[in-house]
């Protein structure tokens, strides 16, 4: 198909050269305003909608003629394919060096608001016309005939064009153009090309700190930490020495549990009978809440995430919990044993990916949780094998480097795995236990990596793996020679599943996903990869693909203007935000068992435990009738969205009370916005909230309902300004601008 395409498309190329387009490029109207950072399509004419003027000049792209198009071409260059191409023309598309196809998006809208996306199959420069692009799309195969004018939209990095009417069918008809849309001409003068930097041109320039707009560094501490403080620190030592400079000091940041490389400290492992362990009696309470329930790790996060420097190792330690899933819920609800999961996942978050497989597979809790050590020769058991591979590795279906899936003749995804080869890796798998050293009486060692069970539990047989690769022998059936069989089929088996050409791309998105946006372009998919590549034998690994992460171009800018940018803050990343955007003091228990909390679990994200191995929410979820990507909107309902605003409300007007459970309780402070309160006057308070929380993206139209809300509250009244503050606290809080990452 893309070859086809690629044909039709040189063909179209030479019909450019021969002089067509130099007509439409350079026959309309008076000239441009100054170019946008944002691309803009090329419509007929200057002039108001109404006169016509955001009709696109668009051509079919084999036979050069005008609209309406019909949904087929008889003379189409993509054998088998008959669907019609269009060729749209577009200024100021600000490709990176190198950058094509797959860092665009494309959409368009008809007269029943459907968005249908279309295909760009091709993109290059107008010969002549440096400064102008020609973009050939497919149409989609969900259009009907005459279904008139539709409005079409291009993205790249997150920034949108203007949109064009388009005619499928027949002209007319259509939504209506956009507020304050104008007609886009081509300008007299032909605009210069685009700067094509390369991308470690583009990244160098986030070593100089006057390189990025103020609220370029709120979005990026939104992405690299669990939300901006209140108080500006974090935000001060970004803008003095630049994002490329803070990163490394993130990366070197240290940790409590040095030894460990993580902010958990070890914790004592409990008798393994709770009875004998918490015996019953006044302390019988807190003994089972301490020793014997996720309380003190779930707590431990809260005050990480609240207080501690080392930001970004925990988002991304995070994320990693999302994709390796140990769950903590009873009856592997020990925090002395999930404490051993968690420091793994704070080392691997800047370390390498192979060596976290094997601190993963390893780990006696997912030893548990996934049955692994439970698996034996004589009766093997997949769970591990299956899950390492569809969730942990390498996904469901064979993937391109951009992490796009490769198809088969037909067009059909072509599957990642088979059942043999889980039958396979289940055998590479057996013959594993918990280290029987013991750390005391009545006390199973929930410490230790997991260990060869020896004996002949381990399969001896040769394993048939990915890409040809077989184990060899074992040199003995039992005793030393099945355990030393068990160690190396293991290193063997983790190798084969790290060295798969998916594992790149897979966990390259997800990473994107949970830091940044929840539908990266291929692009972007595919510069992360290619780091991830570049370093699989580095120690610092996670470093450098962190690094690409947030230092994207699709990542950084001030605004961004595409529709279907970013991702719905997740409901830990939505408390936290609010709890460091107004300098709350706290002991960390907001997610404790009792009454007065566990409010990320009344948003359906109880910390550390998720309801599956595929976590709390999948990263494959589409908004329903969208068919984009919101992962985190899987667990957005009617009855959560209500309890944000609960949650909201709680913690803005009453927080969290001293009791049993909370030592201190949580409480947000409003004292800088309270000095607001007055002077210089209520929009100052919207103001600070804008540039903190949104990064000044808050509309004309909501700041005014915000400064309404807080003039409705008189001066008379005595506490009138921390109840202004609260208002527009809580109005922001509550709003859809907060609640999406953008």
């Amino acid at each position: 198909m893309r070859n086809s395409a690629d044909a039709s498309c040189k063909r179209f190329v030479a019909l450019v050269c021969a002089g067509l387009v130099a007509l439409v490029c350079g026959a309309f109207g008076p000239a441009s305003a100054a170019p946008s950072i944002s691309p803009t399509l090329i419509s007929v004419k200057a002039g108001l909608p109404s006169d016509g003027a955001t009709r696109a000049v668009v051509l079919e792209s084999v036979s050069m003629t005008a609209e309406p198009f019909s949904l087929n071409s008889e003379a189409n260059f993509s054998p088998g394919d008959p669907r019609t191409r269009i060729t749209l023309f577009v200024m100021n598309l600000d490709l990176l060096s190198g950058e094509t196809v797959n860092a665009l998006s494309v959409d368009a809208e008809d007269a029943a608001h459907i968005h249908y996306p279309l295909k760009v199959e091709y993109v290059g420069q107008v010969p002549g016309f440096a400064g102008i692009h020609m973009v050939v799309l497919r149409l989609n195969d969900l259009m009907t005939a005459n279904l008139g004018d539709v409005l079409v939209r291009l993205n790249l990095h997150g920034m949108s064009s203007n949109r064009v009417r388009v005619a499928i069918g027949q002209i007319g008809g259509g939504p209506a153009d956009d507020p304050g849309a104008v007609g886009t001409p081509a300008p007299q003068t032909p605009p210069p090309a685009s700067s094509q930097l390369t991308l470690a041109q583009y990244q160098a320039q986030y070593n100089n700190p006057l390189f990025p707009a103020d609220a370029d560094i709120i979005r990026f501490l939104e992405q690299s930490s669990w939300g901006p403080k209140g108080d500006g620190s974090d935000f001060n030592r970004v803008r003095l020495i630049g994002m490329e400079a803070y990163l490394n000091e993130q990366f070197n940041e240290p940790v409590v549990n040095l030894p460990k490389g993580s902010n958990y400290p070890d914790l004592t492992f409990p008798l393994d009978d709770s009875s004998q362990g918490c015996p019953s009696g006044a302390t019988q309470a807190a003994c089972l809440r301490d020793n014997y329930s996720i309380y003190p790790v779930q707590r431990t996060f809260f005050t990480n995430a609240l207080s501690r420097p080392d930001q970004l190792r925990q988002r991304v330690a995070f994320a990693l919990h999302q994709i390796t899933v140990v769950s903590g819920l009873n009856p592997l609800d020990r925090p002395s044993w999930l404490t051993v999961y968690l420091q793994a996942l704070d080392r691997g978050a800047f370390g390498n990916y192979r060596t976290l497989l094997q601190d993963i597979t390893l780990n006696p809790e997912m030893g548990e949780y996934l049955d692994m050590r439970l698996s034996t020769r004589t009766n093997p058991n997949e769970n591990w094998a299956r899950e390492v591979l569809q969730l942990f590795s390498l996904g469901v279906n064979e993937l391109n480097l951009d992490g796009t899936s490769k198809l088969d003749a037909q067009g059909v995804p072509i599957p990642a795995y088979t059942q043999t080869n889980v039958n396979e890796f289940t055998r590479v798998f057996t013959g594993w236990n918990l280290n029987p050293i013991a750390i005391g009486a009545g006390i199973t060692n929930w410490r230790d990596p997991m260990v060869p069970r020896g004996g002949t539990n381990h399969d001896f047989n040769p394993k048939v793996l990915f890409n040809g690769v077989t184990t060899p022998q074992c040199s003995g059936a039992s005793g030393t020679q099945n355990t030393n069989c068990a160690i190396a089929d293991l290193a063997i088996g983790l190798d084969n599943i790290y060295n798969h050409a998916n594992v790149a791309p897979f966990i390259s998105k997800q990473l994107i996903q949970h830091l940044v946006m929840s539908n990266p372009s291929p692009a972007y998919v595919e510069r992360v990869a290619t780091v991830f590549n570049s370093n699989r034998t580095r120690p610092t690994q996670m470093r450098e693909v962190v690094r690409a992460i947030l230092l994207d171009p699709e990542a950084r800018g001030d605004v961004k203007t595409d529709p279907n940018y970013g991702k719905l803050r997740e409901p830990v990343q939505y408390i936290t935000g609010m709890l460091r955007g107004f300098n709350a003091t706290s002991d960390g228990v907001i997610g404790d068992r009792s009454s007065a909390g566990n409010l990320p679990g009344s948003l359906d994200q109880p910390v550390f435990q998720p309801a599956t191995v595929f976590s709390y929410y999948q990263p494959g979820y589409e908004v329903p009738g969208t068919g984009i990507l919101g992962p985190a909107f899987g667990i957005l309902s009617t009855s959560t969205t209500l309890r944000r605003a609960n949650v909201a409300n709680q913690l803005i007007y009453s927080g969290i009370a001293v009791n049993t459970n909370t030592p201190t309780g949580t409480q947000l402070s409003f004292t800088a916005l309270e000095a607001q309160a007055l002077n210089p006057g209520p929009g100052a308070i919207a103001d600070q909230l804008n540039a903190l929380l949104l990064h000044g993206t808050m509309s004309a139209q909501f700041k005014t309902s915000i400064v309404t809300a807080m003039n409705a509250i008189p001066t008379s009244d005595g506490n009138f300004a921390r109840k202004r503050a609260q208002v527009a606290a809580y109005l922001v809080i509550t709003s859809s601008q907060f609640d999406i990452q953008r």
